[in-house]
């Protein structure tokens, strides 16, 4: 993965910049865009969240800017194939923290609840993932809210303009401890702007964001927690979109989902910005910034722990996330179920879908297929070693058939090692992109060799233990190589 580490507090330009190439999207000055190994950036990726079984996810978004406010683009995503769940806008004011609780509600779904004074829109997002209709109406629908990930965008800063009646900045700005959130400035959001700096109270997005997460099982008294992976770019393109379901065409110019893009779901404002929306300055294309982003976040190995020692009731869970493989290969649920032309079940790009549109990465006749009308990564090599340094290859068995061919299933999937099976219970409980690894070593560690160059995977070994009554929770984030 490469690691550069870019120069925090980057200043929001203050000219005026008008006149912006397409809807949505405003552009700066030539820029770049790397993963931050210290944890700040203009976008975060959590992992996971989880509300199976007895799993609560509690999010923290930080802004450690004390200049600059930040609005914010807020998707949840789900595990199967990174579907649009339940997404919002957070305007964060300098130095400001929003804290938000991830539940399951009485009819099964995922339900967002917080109290804090920060401003959203909507004004309230307190309610339930009931809007599926982008989901896999074959399967459970309320199961497909409970476990995913979470895409966090910096769409534009908040900027302090005195003297102006429609300062944004004032509307966020908390006073005793409220923001006011009303007003004009506010409502004004409800329409796209073309112009950042000046009187505008908008500014080019900057770096400072921070985020954090923790998983409780209040069953199992077990908890797991982490940071969000902070993707920083230097001067940073503005990507405002209203968050209402207006009528929106999906193109190359702000989106590379293919579904949206091919109009297989139909687009409205609130589908933008996403992780592939031009956003470093200079860049005008989704693929390009598609590319851009991948190649920073992808890995060719992962290694991690697992235990699963009977003395002390252990067990593992391997989250494998892909943040960015939505805009490369998507599930089309009125298509087939199987196949990668096309006609077919996965559609991956643009014009011909040959293998020259999906780039390096994700291409569908070597690097993806389709079990259970869900996109898996073919044919994932590891290796498994114990303690002591014994080490194989050949003696694994991959739920549910018996074979050394892996597929990694689901965008953000949860392999559990020595489970006996997809369907017990785990340390996390998932079910949605569930597979499993049996491996003749009770305690040990494990090494994946990713297709290719390379893919953008993150996550972590999520491990749960006991010592008598007591239970424990301990997460170990992925150890990863660059290349092949």
């Amino acid at each position: 993965m490469k690691r550069n580490v870019i120069a925090l507090g980057v200043a929001s330009a203050l000219s005026v910049l008008a006149g912006n190439a397409f809807a949505g999207v405003i552009q700066n000055a030539s820029g770049s865009t790397s993963v931050n190994p210290a944890g700040l950036g203009n976008q975060l990726v959590f992992p996971y969240f989880t509300t199976q079984g007895d799993n609560a996810t509690l999010i923290n978004i930080v802004n450690t800017d004390t200049v600059n406010g930040k609005a914010l683009k807020v998707r949840f995503r789900g595990a199967g194939n990174s579907d649009d769940i339940y997404d919002f806008q957070v305007l964060m004011s300098p130095g400001d923290v929003w804290t938000a609780a991830v539940t399951q509600d009485a009819d099964g779904y995922s339900q967002l609840a917080t109290s804090d004074k920060t401003c959203t829109i909507p004004s309230s997002v307190n309610a339930s993932f009931k809007n599926v209709n982008r989901l896999d109406s074959t399967k459970d629908t309320a199961a497909q809210t409970r476990e995913g990930y979470i895409e966090v965008i910096n769409m534009f800063d908040i900027v302090d303009v005195t003297g102006t009646t429609t300062d944004l900045f004032s509307r966020v700005k908390h006073v005793a401890g409220v923001a006011p959130c009303s007003g004009a400035a506010i409502e004004a959001l409800t329409a796209e702007f073309t112009t950042v700096g000046g009187s505008t109270g908008y500014g080019f997005p900057t770096s400072g964001l921070a985020g954090d997460w923790i998983i409780l099982n209040q069953a199992n008294t077990a908890a797991w927690s982490g940071s969000a992976t902070a993707i920083e770019t230097v001067n940073a393109n503005a990507v405002f979109f209203p968050q209402t379901d207006a009528t929106l065409a999906a193109s190359d110019a702000n989106t590379a989902d293919p579904l949206l893009v091919k109009a297989i779901v139909p687009s409205v404002s609130f589908d933008f910005p996403d992780l592939s929306t031009p956003y470093t300055g200079g860049v005008t294309s989704a693929i390009a910034q598609r590319d851009l982003t991948t190649a920073e976040l992808a890995v060719g190995s992962i290694a991690n722990e697992f235990v699963t020692d009977d003395t002390i009731a252990a067990v593992t869970d391997l989250l494998f996330s892909q943040p960015m493989r939505r805009y490369y290969v998507a599930a089309n649920y009125a298509g087939s179920s199987t196949g990668t032309g096309t006609a077919a079940f996965v559609q991956r790009n643009f014009g011909t879908d040959t293998a020259a549109t999906v780039g390096n990465y994700y291409n569908a006749a070597s690097v993806t297929t389709v079990v259970d009308r869900v996109i898996c990564l073919r044919n994932v090599s590891f290796r498994a070693w114990d303690r002591e340094e014994t080490t194989s290859s050949t003696q694994f068995v991959i739920s549910p058939g018996v074979s050394t061919t892996y597929n990694i299933c689901g965008e953000a999937a949860v392999t559990s090692i020595n489970n006996g099976g997809v369907t017990t219970g785990s340390a996390l409980n998932g079910s949605i992109a569930r597979n499993n690894i049996e491996v003749p070593y009770v305690d040990g560690w494990l090494d994946f060799k990713l297709a290719g160059s390379g893919l953008p995977v993150i996550g972590a070994s999520f491990m749960r233990a006991s010592n008598g009554a007591v239970n424990y929770g301990f997460a170990f984030p992925h150890k990863t190589r660059s290349g092949s």
